[in-house]
């Protein structure tokens, strides 16, 4: 018998074995407590209550053991559960995501230059410092293509400026 088969197999005895356990728990926990109640009565002491004491672990050893060979498809249930409540987050959240996404790049473009040599902002259209009056930008002989002016190789096609 290979691990899988005996892995699985142990699995269906626990498949069994928990629920049978966790019920045997739960009837002795009932005695145990009918017993404790009905003695209010004026029955005397509780003759059966030690079934409480030993029925409730025992029930809570079962559940343990009912949960652990239901692992797999209790997973598999709160995975169907969820997958399509995320996938409708994603979707009712896609457009701010995309205007969030949208207004960095507008941000990013309005960004003034800096010149290199003397680090004056300038607009972000200029081509030359209105401080030194050095180049803001490259324009890539090859592509055609601008490029910061501390730029050694065009950022489009990767040639030395």
């Amino acid at each position: 018998m290979d691990k899988k088969e005996k892995h699985e197999r142990t699995k269906r005895i626990l498949k069994i074995v928990g629920p049978i356990v966790a019920a045997a728990g739960l009837i002795l926990a009932v005695v145990g407590f009918v017993s404790f109640f009905s003695s209010f009565g004026g029955d005397g002491m509780p003759s059966l209550f030690w079934c409480a004491f030993v029925g409730m672990p025992v029930f809570v050893i079962g559940l343990g053991i009912t949960f652990t060979a239901f692992r797999r498809e209790i997973a598999t249930y709160q995975k169907n559960e969820s997958a399509p409540v995320i996938n409708e987050f994603a979707e009712d959240i896609k457009p701010a995501v995309q205007s969030v996404a949208s207004a960095v790049r507008e941000t990013a473009a309005a960004q003034d230059a800096i010149c290199p040599d003397c680090g004056e902002k300038n607009d972000a259209d200029a081509k030359f410092c209105k401080n030194c009056g050095a180049a803001l930008r490259k324009v890539c002989p090859d592509c055609g293509e601008q490029n910061d002016a501390d730029a050694k190789f065009c950022k489009s096609c990767g040639k030395s400026l």
